[in-house]
């Protein structure tokens, strides 16, 4: 049972997670504020912070409070300070702010975005790293001279669980790559001609609740990661049901196997749109290898909880307390 300690127990100051003003669906801004939410039920004095009054995003519902840099943000020596590792103006911002610093790193492969004006993280005074994947820690334990690194991984909302009622459809998210879906798109439909018409469902610029409700419908789910820290999305189209065909953007290594989806070699369009044509008429056979490979991904799935992320959370924030000096 881990310990909830209260707003003036073992650790005197507020825990402040600096966020990206995004108005778009962003899976890190997200989960930014998912932390938060665990931290403050748990007695934490936490908050996000966002850089202009009044911003909040409205495509997912959360009641974490939010501080803003030009109004009511006033940094304490006492406070804990979490950044994120591809904002390079906030990691120089508080590069000589006394404190404990610490950064939340989502995506490896825009690391060094934040690291534009120095060669480390202890350079700007960050005393300790967390990470939202096992291939994001892997990354920079073996790549970055960084502080011990603590995982935190992400969670699969209860919103995406599956209907009971499937679509003859396709649901894909066309945000990372755009020409890449068109792509596929065409050329899959071409090889299945008309006698399997299928409907193409774009996921894009819609609120978490619209993306759960088309997921719970849709029979297979196209995934076009790229250049992951994780990769939610197929995971919440594994927990929604979903025969996922795609990419895992590297970043969904960490979940990603034979038993669970076709799973394609990065940017080998034509392997894709084949594979997933392959996908659609097995789901139009009622191929009892569909049942056999949507039960495994959800089982998968079902390994990344709100609980099981909450647990994590508190372990990391308990050893970054424990571990991290002031002004390091």
């Amino acid at each position: 049972m881990i310990h909830k300690p209260g707003l003036n127990a073992e650790y005197p100051g507020r825990i402040l997670y600096l966020n990206h003003d995004n108005p778009g669906p962003s899976g890190g801004v997200k989960v930014i504020y998912e932390h938060v939410g665990h931290l403050v039920r748990n007695g934490y004095p936490a908050a996000v912070v966002h850089l202009h009054q009044g911003f909040k995003p409205d495509w997912f519902e959360s009641d974490a409070p939010v501080l803003y840099c030009d109004t009511n943000f006033n940094p304490q020596p006492d406070d804990l300070i979490i950044l994120p590792e591809d904002h390079a103006g906030f990691l120089e911002l508080f590069r000589t702010v006394p404190g404990r610093k610490v950064v939340f790193c989502q995506n490896h492969f825009y690391l060094f975005e934040g690291m534009k004006n120095t060669g480390s993280w202890r350079e700007m005074g960050i005393s300790g790293v967390m990470a939202c994947s096992d291939v994001v820690a892997d990354f920079i334990t073996t790549n970055l001279d960084a502080p011990a690194v603590q995982t935190v991984h992400c969670a699969v909302s209860p919103l995406f669980r599956p209907s009971s009622h499937k679509k003859l459809q396709i649901a894909y998210m066309p945000r990372k790559r755009p020409l890449e879906a068109q792509f596929i798109q065409r050329l899959c439909e071409r090889m299945l001609g008309p006698q399997f018409p299928m409907e193409w469902v774009a996921l894009d610029g819609v609120p978490q609740t619209a993306v759960a409700r088309t997921l719970s419908e849709s029979s297979l789910f196209l995934s076009l990661s790229r250049l992951e820290g994780f990769g939610l999305p197929p995971l919440e189209a594994m927990a929604s049901g979903c025969l996922v065909v795609g990419f895992t953007g590297f970043g969904g290594l960490e979940y990603a196997n034979g038993e669970n989806g076709f799973w394609c070699a990065e940017d080998d369009l034509v392997a894709c749109a084949r594979t997933l044509a392959t996908a659609v008429r097995m789901v139009w056979e009622k191929s009892p290898e569909v049942e056999r490979i949507v039960s495994a991904a959800q089982q998968t799935a079902a390994a990344y909880t709100v609980q099981r992320q909450e647990q994590e959370l508190l372990q990391a924030i308990q050893h970054v307390m424990r571990t991290t000096q002031e002004g390091q």
